[in-house]
């Protein structure tokens, strides 16, 4: 899926900050990082491109269409969103629970629903977890458990927003062979970093913010 983001503005009046007319275009397949200080607008431009936000200015085009008139579950068909603080997306008590709940709302055997949560915990190295409860796990173990959850529904683009936060090397790596892979499949993936070794490694353009203007 392509990604325009036309002339996007969004402003916080109470905190003096304006994100303002930010332009650029990611294709399908590519990997783009967003970079910038705390402050610069990164989290709010990831937001609106998922609908989190609502441009007060500008359009999201999804494949050359417009979204403004798209409702969130739409939208959340088509592109997924990693929150920096992924407690925020866990809402199931248990681990398995979390990976099949939805899975199974929209259709899929219990069965196939636990295969398929079984791969992905596996690919991440969260399957010793499987019977645990969430609210047990540590940060990176969230991290990882949020981002299983998105690849099971297999989005058409991903916004990742500090996604190794809480990963040491080895799953840091984990992360990185799943990107790749999502890559491999036409899926668009935007990451939001200050991880400048990950990015330098794993994004094939960077684009910069400085108070809220692309540099």
């Amino acid at each position: 899926m392509r990604i325009d983001a036309e002339n996007l503005s969004f402003a916080y009046p109470e905190a003096g900050f304006r994100l303002d007319g930010v332009s650029f275009y990611v294709e399908s397949g590519e990997s783009v990082a967003i970079t910038g200080r705390n402050g610069s607008g990164k989290t709010t431009l990831g937001k609106l491109l998922c609908g989190l936000l609502k441009p007060q200015g500008g359009r999201v085009l999804f494949d050359g269409e417009d979204t403004s008139g798209w409702s969130l579950p739409r939208r959340g068909k088509r592109i997924g969103y990693l929150f920096q603080e992924p407690s925020k997306q866990l809402f199931a008590p248990a681990v398995m629970e979390e990976l099949t709940f939805t899975q199974e709302l929209m259709g899929t055997p219990a069965d196939e629903a636990a295969r398929r949560a079984y791969e992905v915990l596996s690919r991440f190295d969260l399957s010793k977890l499987a019977s645990q409860g969430t609210y047990t796990l540590s940060r990176g173990e969230k991290q990882r458990l949020a981002i299983c959850g998105l690849l099971l529904h297999s989005p058409e683009a991903l916004v990742l927003d500090e996604p190794t936060t809480g990963l040491d090397k080895r799953r840091g790596e984990l992360l990185a062979e799943a990107i790749r892979e999502c890559l491999s499949g036409g899926v668009s993936v935007i990451m939001i970093s200050h991880d400048r070794e990950f990015v330098k490694n794993n994004a094939s353009r960077e684009i910069r913010l400085e108070d809220g203007k692309v540099v």
